[in-house]
């Protein structure tokens, strides 16, 4: 029987959902980007997401201080701004698409939301970072809530160009690893809800909640412990190759 050799420190300080998944997909492709810092310009479609999550977190915030939402214009004054910022701030690939019709799609999806999710919430946090450390390592995982409730509900707003299949949300690791975050806090969430802002010709906007049990939120603990290693493992020999 083998025994994980689970390293104490990484070559990087912290794992997050994004560096997993990129590691999951191509090892090469996370050392590139998280050893070597290699930069990789960013796709219009994540400035659009960005600009959109920006923009909605001004008005949960707006509704925490001062228990009023800002109003769907403000709220797309704000996208404005951040979408003029963002796309303008570094060199993006705009991969073939049009930066005015993409502007366009976050206003369109903005206003459904603004319209038909919105009216509903009631944000505690927004944007609130966490850290989990995990037992007997010097890395830790950090990630952001884009937006918790009064009912303990955990809210990440996604820009897509098609409808989530409910199916991706059983194996996603993002609800994992923030449903694991809320319980190493002693607040543990009674869901993650995905709020899918669906970039159409006619705006869409899903609701899909996710749920882990216990054993689902040790589980991952033991894999990113076996991700952990296996970065080692990859430093230690040279070999990069394979997903």
């Amino acid at each position: 029987m083998t025994t994980l050799d689970i390293p104490r420190v990484l070559p990087v300080d912290h794992l997050s959902v994004s560096s997993v998944n990129t590691y999951l997909r191509c090892p090469l492709k996370w050392r590139k980007r998280y050893i070597d810092s290699e930069y990789e310009p960013p796709s219009g479609s994540m400035i659009l997401g960005s600009a959109v999550a920006a923009a909605e977190a001004q008005a949960d915030q707006q509704q925490i201080d001062a228990g009023e939402r800002l109003a769907t214009p403000d709220v797309l004054d704000a996208f404005s701004d951040e979408w003029d910022d963002r796309s303008t701030r570094e060199r993006v690939d705009w991969n073939g698409e049009k930066p005015d019709t993409l502007k366009d799609s976050g206003v369109a999806v903005v206003t459904a939301y603004e319209r038909t999710v919105a009216p509903r919430l009631q944000p505690v946090s927004a944007e609130r970072e966490f850290t989990l450390q995990l037992p007997g390592v010097d890395w830790t995982f950090i990630g952001y809530f884009d937006l918790e409730e009064a009912d303990g509900g955990i809210v990440d707003r996604k820009v897509k160009a098609k409808r989530l299949n409910p199916a991706e949300a059983l194996v996603d690791l993002q609800p994992t690893s923030y449903l694991l975050a809320r319980r190493a806090e002693g607040n543990p969430a009674p869901e993650f809800r995905y709020h899918t802002l669906v970039r159409t010709k006619t705006p869409a906007v899903d609701v899909i909640p996710a749920r882990r049990t216990d054993v689902q939120l040790d589980a991952f603990v033991d894999r990113l412990y076996g991700i952990a290693a296996e970065i080692n493992w990859r430093l230690e020999t040279g070999v990069w190759g394979g997903a």
